[in-house]
Formats: structure tokens, sequence, C-alpha cells
């Protein structure tokens, strides 16, 4: 059998041996291995998963099926996710307990951010500095993401954070965006 190419992998660089006239080496690297920049992050995302992680234990925080975008430009963000889920009101006029449960599931916020440009597993880490948010517990507050972009999906985790009252359970969030334009 002829093979053209000879395929060899090693740590962040795939090598390909050109067998034929000229002998030539090309040399590419793994798409695993490239880079995570900020200007990766710039576009439209539509929400397709928001989980919450505690241990082994996963939940869907907003329902299986999420609805939301994510905004990014090269020096603001703007989030916003709702539960579609969630019940429909019965008429245009709310009653007090429609408005409060339709209140507890849409998150929206913006702010300029930061991107610390230091590779990790999970992405780089961006931490927004809210300014304007749907729920003004979180204004003026900074929010800490890491963020990674493979071909049009970007993953958003949280730092894991200590839930349980004794400190031992480690809950984290993370969402999965498809790029939309």
């Amino acid at each position: 059998m002829f093979r053209p190419f000879q395929k060899r992998q090693n740590h962040d660089t795939t090598y390909y041996k050109c067998f034929g006239g000229d002998r030539r080496l090309i040399t590419v690297p793994c798409q695993a291995q490239q880079e995570m920049t900020k200007d990766k992050l710039v576009g439209t995302w539509r929400l397709v998963y928001f989980k919450a992680i505690t241990g082994s234990q996963i939940t869907y925080p907003l329902g299986e099926h999420p609805g939301g975008l994510v905004g990014i430009t090269p020096t603001r963000i703007w989030p916003m996710i709702m539960d579609t889920d969630r019940k429909v009101p019965a008429a245009a006029t709310l009653t007090d307990s429609e408005a409060a449960s339709l209140m507890r599931s849409p998150a929206a916020y913006t702010g300029k951010y930061d991107a610390d440009p230091a590779q990790t597993p999970d992405g780089i880490k961006i931490v927004i500095h809210v300014d304007s948010a749907s729920k003004q517990a979180i204004a003026g507050t900074d929010r800490a993401f890491f963020m990674r972009v493979d071909g049009n999906k970007l993953t958003v985790k949280s730092p894991a954070i200590f839930v349980s009252a004794s400190g031992t359970g480690r809950s984290a969030v993370q969402l999965e965006y498809l790029k939309t334009d």
C-alpha cells in the first residue's frame, strides 16, 4: 500500500513527513493544544446547556433546555440566560406568584472584563466587572469564569466554590454555547 504521508505526534505538534520527490517536513499545531486567546471569544453565542456540578451530582438549574445568548466584544460582555421550561403566565397581567416565579429564572448583566492570558485546561480566566444587572445583588461585583473556544463551541466554567456548611462540598457551573455569527 502506498502511503504519501506518515503522521507522528509529539506533545504540541503533529508532524507529517511527505514521502515523494522533495521529502519535505510539514508541521501543523495540534488543535487540542492551540493557545486560547481573548480575541476568540468575540461574537454572539447561543446557550446550549447550563449545569451545576457538585461532586458527581449534576443538576440543570434552568431546566434541560435553557435559553440565552452572550454577546462578547473585545472589552465588554452581555450574558442573558433563562429557563425556557418555566410556566407561561395565564394572562398578560401577572399575579404576584407568577411575577415572582418569572423573576427567579432570568439573569442578565453586563460589564467590562479582563482576560488573564495564562493557559489552563479550562481556557483563560475572565473577570467580569458587573456594572448593570437584572438582579441588583450582582451589580458592582466581579464574576470570574474560565472560557475556552473549540471551533464554534464556547465552554464557560466557574471556579469551584464550597457549598456545604462543613466546607467539604465543592460546586461549579458549566455552560456551553454555540456561535451564532
